[in-house]
């Protein structure tokens, strides 16, 4: 019998087989073995299914998100950027009538473009850090060649009085 913390295959339990899942289908939401995510990656009704580890579903599972419409029951399958809200295509018509077509898009478009916006961000605090610190190096060479120049004249002052004094 298998443990309450494994997830099993759900295709293999459809045949009265208990395998543990290693792949979990986020469009399917059910747990795949290694032979049956094969199978369903082959198939072309679910072959741009996304997959995930089960590793990386324990850790969302408990998240529960809402993809139908409140209003119309609906997938949740477009994005308005204008209204900065995922809609269903019979929000569109009613709700969305003046929005331009440009600005209603794909969810996985605006999913793509919100992970690129991140990564853009995490970019630019990068950058920002680099350029604190070279600031910082660039400060720190300039009191460095402050101190040799003033090290410098006392050396130049003390070389004075001693041929001075040695005459």
């Amino acid at each position: 019998m298998a443990s309450k913390l494994n997830i099993l295959c759900g295709s293999c339990g459809y045949e009265d087989i208990s395998k543990n899942a290693k792949k979990w289908c986020t469009i399917c939401e059910e747990g795949f073995c290694e032979d049956c995510e094969r199978y369903h990656k082959s198939m072309k009704l679910s072959r741009d299914h996304k997959m995930i580890s089960i590793e990386d579903y324990r850790q969302i599972e408990n998240i529960s998100v809402n993809l139908n419409c409140e209003i119309h029951g609906k997938k949740l399958d477009l994005y308005c950027k204008k209204h900065d809200i995922a809609v269903c295509v019979v929000c569109i018509p009613l709700e969305h009538k003046s929005c331009s077509s440009s600005d209603v898009i794909s969810i996985d478009e605006a999913a793509n473009n919100a992970k690129q916006s991140s990564a853009l961000l995490d970019l630019e605090g990068t950058i920002s850090a680099t350029i604190d610190n070279v600031k910082h190096c660039i400060s720190d060479r300039e009191m460095a060649l402050k101190n040799v120049d003033q090290d410098e004249q006392k050396n130049t002052k003390n070389d004075y009085r001693n041929t001075k004094e040695s005459k």
